[in-house]
């Protein structure tokens, strides 16, 4: 069935037309005459005893005794700027409700060198009582932001107003205002005289005056923007939204007045119990009815007032028309401003609470946008006003009736907030998924969750944990696990908390819960799984910080027994190293750590039985049984040194086989040289290596060809060649390339000119008959070597 147009029962004030609309109905049944409380979402009702708090549908959220404050209660209210938490102010308290179920709460005095009461509260701001100083409540505390040293005296609490970032005071004879921010305080008017103030959100300031009527609107302290007076002062003034001054009158009368002192009046049909000011009107609250006054947008205007010729009106009609006359409807859209007309219909739709003609402006806009291109119209427009409009639609069934602007003003987050503190989870969920809002779901979960916990003290650990991850499941999202974890864990719940911890995806925030639950063990092991060494290094440190050592080591040694980081980490801690190693019986590190004590003292010798002792617990590894036959080896050596004459060998022990041979040779000590090659059988090649290189570094060539001709070289004569020559003495070592076995003719005569035997090189190539190599050697021999010239000069005479 259709409705009437909506423009019946506006009215016009100037060129801005206004409307009462009824918003939704209280079916709590209420009898009597109680002090109610507005807030967007909610309101309160104030017994005798108790202070209840419903939806506007009438549904019951939370009941309060009064009698068990440990005050009695100043006053009442929601703060918006806490998503509408509940704070009852006490003389020496703000009680904040953090949550109905179960009833969470927190209480915030005064600072303690306040010798004060609180006397009265508005938006986050508080005068107290005997001084009158100014305090501001930030959800968390309160603090002082000015201290009247006698600036100003407040009779009444209509003399002062705050709406979170000004506040005014009415002094007897002048008007102060304070910046919150700055916590600066201003002379606004001085000499006169003012009885009530009320602030916008925005900033606007009406001051009146009860025995004069006089009012005055202003934002700007040089410059009025209505000063007029009232032909019957009334019983309260208020804000419609944030440019329209609202006067309450007997009998239910609301009168919207406009900068020219003209004025409309809106009738309620019964006594008022509340109001409040909204982002785009005025919510009262009627007997059992809620309605909300408010300005009539131009687009709305636009599209239903009587007798519009406006391009939305024309769409409208258009659409009116199409199923009896289409070609007259096509043709309407040809001589109007379509994107224009759509637009505004779209507008206007957001405007409208009855679904009948958000409707309808939808199937017009629908209508029109078919004949517009996607560059001069986005459609997508279209589908998010439709979402939110069936989004706001199921709110008001819920009981959270919204208008399109205060949706928008409390976001789709302050919405869902709400709803949950209301333990609407499912809603909250479906309204998430409709409006594809996924990345929200993950914060509906974990209070689901933390509800769930905190209201199920007789479930088992196990149902509850078969519950929250049956749900998680379900979620294709990543949930905050870790956080609802830590909810278990304040509750007592120690098993369940580190089950729902380890579900946690993300390490840097399961880690540390997982070390404040004392865990430490699985804390550990779970930074281990991640891979990362950073971020394992960390885990570490913070335990080694908590834990004593034994304990430190003993954690080490059940989970990091395979993984070296932080041995690596703490390399230069012997005392660490060397009890983390024997705790897990590590004998091969064990040595090694003290074999690099040994090096770094310069006394390996001295820690070489240790270190054989600590080899031979692990015989049944190859490595380390190899290992042990060296350090066996090495002993017997530092054995035979230190039996040495040490005052002709100061610096022998600690130093290699090779070495310690190498020295007795130089020293032609030729008995311990037998005694060594034939204890540690060392091989004839070897010797002579060694002894070659030993004679040859200490410059004994004619020992070292003596030695050569003793007999039949095991290693050929090369190495005697290569020794001499390192120690660049190429004569010396030319007198053996004649002795190298095998050397062949190009080679022999490379190395004896290398090393300047020309008269060698002559004769080599004379007996090989090589008169090109003869020639060759000529070019060679030095001009000032007239004899070697006149010897390769008679061979080729001969040849």
């Amino acid at each position: 069935m259709a409705l009437n147009n909506p423009s019946f029962g506006w009215e016009k004030l100037q060129e801005t037309f206004y409307r009462n609309r009824e918003l939704c109905e209280f079916k709590g049944h209420i009898k009597g005459d109680f002090s109610w409380t507005l807030s967007t979402t909610l309101l309160t009702i104030e017994r005798s005893d108790t202070l209840d708090i419903y939806q506007y549908n009438g549904n019951h959220v939370l009941s309060v005794k009064l009698d068990q404050l440990p005050l009695e209660p100043l006053k009442y209210a929601f703060d918006q700027h806490d998503h509408e938490a509940l704070l009852i102010i006490m003389p020496d308290r703000i009680r904040k409700y953090k949550s109905w179920n179960p009833v969470q709460y927190v209480d915030m005095s005064l600072p303690e060198e306040s010798q004060d009461t609180i006397w009265d509260y508005k938006d986050r701001t508080l005068i107290t009582r005997s001084s009158q100083d100014v305090y501001f409540y930030d959800g968390n505390g309160i603090e002082r932001i000015f201290q009247n040293k006698d600036d100003f005296t407040l009779l009444k609490k209509d003399q002062w107003d705050s709406n979170g970032e000004k506040v005014i005071l009415l002094d007897v004879n002048d008007v102060f205002e304070v910046n919150i921010n700055d916590k600066q305080i201003t002379k606004a008017f001085s000499n006169e005289s003012w009885h009530k103030v009320v602030i916008s959100p925005q900033g606007f300031v009406c001051i009146t005056n009860a025995k004069t009527n006089d009012v005055r609107i202003y934002k700007d302290l040089n410059f009025s923007l209505m000063e007029t007076v009232l032909e019957t002062y009334p019983l309260d003034t208020c804000w419609c939204a944030d440019d329209t001054i609202a006067c309450i009158l007997n009998d239910g009368e609301v009168r919207l007045y406009s900068p020219t002192s003209v004025h409309i009046s809106f009738w309620m049909p019964g006594s008022i119990r509340a109001y409040r000011t909204e982002a785009d009107g005025l919510k009262v609250m009627v007997l059992e009815k809620c309605y909300l006054i408010s300005k009539v947008q131009q687009s709305t205007a636009n599209v239903f007032l009587i007798g519009s010729i406006e391009h939305s009106a024309i769409l409208l009609d258009s659409l009116n028309l199409l199923s009896a006359h289409a070609p007259r409807a096509v043709e309407n859209l040809k001589i109007i401003n379509l994107e224009t007309a759509v637009v505004e219909c779209l507008e206007a739709a957001t405007e409208e609470l009855e679904p009948y003609w958000q409707k309808k402006l939808l199937s017009a806009v629908a209508f029109g946008k078919g004949s517009l291109s996607t560059e001069i119209f986005n459609p997508r427009s279209v589908v998010e006003t439709c979402d939110k409009l069936r989004v706001l639609n199921a709110l008001c069934d819920m009981g959270m009736p919204l208008t399109f602007r205060e949706f928008e003003k409390l976001t789709l987050d302050g919405v869902l907030m709400r709803l949950s503190r209301l333990q609407l989870f499912h809603e909250s969920a479906q309204i998430c998924e409709f409006l594809r809002k996924n990345d929200r779901l993950p914060k509906i979960f974990e209070d689901w969750a933390k509800l769930k916990i905190l209201t199920s003290p007789d479930d088992s650990d196990e149902a509850l944990l078969g519950a929250i991850k049956n749900l998680a499941n379900k979620l294709k999202v990543q949930l905050p696990m870790a956080d609802v974890g830590y909810t278990a864990f304040c509750e007592g719940r120690y098993e369940l908390a580190r089950n729902l911890i380890l579900l946690e995806p993300l390490p840097e925030v399961k880690l540390p819960l997982l070390l404040e639950l004392d865990d430490n063990e699985l804390a550990l092991s779970e930074g281990k799984k991640q891979g990362n060494s950073g971020f394992l290094l960390s885990v570490l440190l913070l335990l080694k910080k908590k834990l004593t050592k034994v304990q430190f080591t003993k954690l080490l040694t059940l989970v990091m027994r395979d993984n070296e980081l932080y041995n690596y980490y703490s390399r230069k801690d012997d005392n660490f190293l060397f009890d983390f190693y024997r705790h897990i019986d590590n004998y091969a590190s064990l040595g090694q750590l003290v074999w690099q004590q040994g090096i770094t003292t310069r006394n390996l010798a001295q820690f070489l039985p240790q270190i054989e002792e600590f080899y031979s617990r692990g015989q049944n590894d190859p490595v380390m049984k190899e290992d042990h036959n060296l350090i066996v080896r090495q002993l017997k050596i530092i054995k035979t040194q230190t039996s040495l004459d040490p005052s002709n060998n100061p610096d022998i022990v600690d130093r290699s086989l090779n070495e310690t041979l190498k020295e007795l040779l130089v020293q032609n000590r030729n008995k311990e040289v037998d005694s060594y090659v034939g204890k540690f059988r060392i091989s004839q090649k070897k010797f002579y290596h060694l002894k070659c290189r030993a004679l040859a570094q200490a410059g004994r060539f004619e020992e070292l060809h003596k030695f050569a001709m003793e007999r039949k070289s095991p290693i050929g004569y090369e190495p005697f060649f290569r020794y001499t020559i390192e120690q660049k003495r190429k004569k010396e070592a030319s007198v053996y390339v004649s002795m190298i076995s095998g050397i062949k003719y190009e080679r022999a005569i490379q190395l004896y000119l290398y090393c300047g035997s020309f008269s060698d090189a002559i004769q080599l190539a004379f007996k090989e008959k090589d008169v090109q190599q003869l020639k060759s050697i000529y070019q060679s021999v030095p001009s000032n070597e007239p004899h070697l010239k006149a010897l390769v000069t008679e061979a080729l005479g001969k040849l």
